[in-house]
């Protein structure tokens, strides 16, 4: 008797096949891969090396590196003691003149992050 009986469907348009590269879930380490990083922790420079490997093609701008530095490694999600959440999400906006490689920032870090979302304009 009823009038609207729908069945649910699914209609796949296209299918791609993630892989560990390219998965934007959580990254599984060896415990090799987890002393490496804890090696190089403990590096006395490794925020100076870190920075330097921020858009490498992309000569000067130290300040703004050391920014994309802390904006791609900082942020943890907080708990507080009334079970308020607060979002560890960072946000950047880099103002300056016309062609000093702002975007260019703003792709290295969209192309970096696993969660990453570039605006611009």
């Amino acid at each position: 008797g009823a009038v609207a009986v729908r069945q649910p469907y699914i209609r796949v348009v296209g299918i791609e096949e993630a892989n560990e590269a390219n998965s934007r879930g959580q990254a599984a380490f060896t415990a090799d891969e987890v002393e490496e990083f804890k090696k190089f922790a403990a590096q006395p420079d490794a925020y100076q090396t870190i920075c330097s490997k921020i858009a490498p093609s992309i000569y000067g701008h130290d300040n703004v590196k050391k920014a994309v530095a802390c904006l791609l490694f900082g942020g943890a999600r907080k708990t507080l003691p009334d079970g308020v959440r607060l979002r560890g999400d960072i946000n950047v906006l880099l103002l300056g003149d016309p062609s000093t490689a702002k975007s260019q920032f703003l792709k290295f870090v969209e192309k970096t992050a696993p969660v990453a979302v570039y605006t611009s304009g």
